[in-house]
């Protein structure tokens, strides 16, 4: 191959490592954009929750509204982590040649 061409695949790849590197960037930031759209969403639900309930159960308010929160936040995103670590399971079982299992 000449110098030239391998320069030019260089550069290239250069390049292309740029572009890859802003578009995780972006996608970070993305990323914590909507954790914390999330966040105020579940606190507003919880607000919400808390309002409904906090006649009834004999509760605060603020006790309420934070354990509704919590939930809220917490619980679907344990949910989320649980699938995405099971379909990564899945993906490298089916990668190595592995009979999938059934347990979760």
């Amino acid at each position: 191959m000449t110098e030239s061409g391998s320069r030019g695949d260089r550069e290239a790849a250069q390049a292309a490592h740029e572009v890859a590197q802003r578009a995780i960037r972006r996608l970070d930031i993305l990323e914590w954009v909507m954790v914390a759209g999330v966040a105020v969403i579940a606190m507003l639900g919880g607000a919400g929750i808390a309002w409904l309930l906090a006649g009834m159960a004999g509760l605060s308010f603020r006790t309420l509204w934070m354990t509704a929160s919590l939930v809220l936040f917490v619980v679907p995103g344990t949910i989320a982590m649980i699938k995405t670590r099971s379909d990564e399971r899945a993906e490298a079982q089916r990668g190595s040649g592995e009979p999938p299992t059934n347990a979760r």
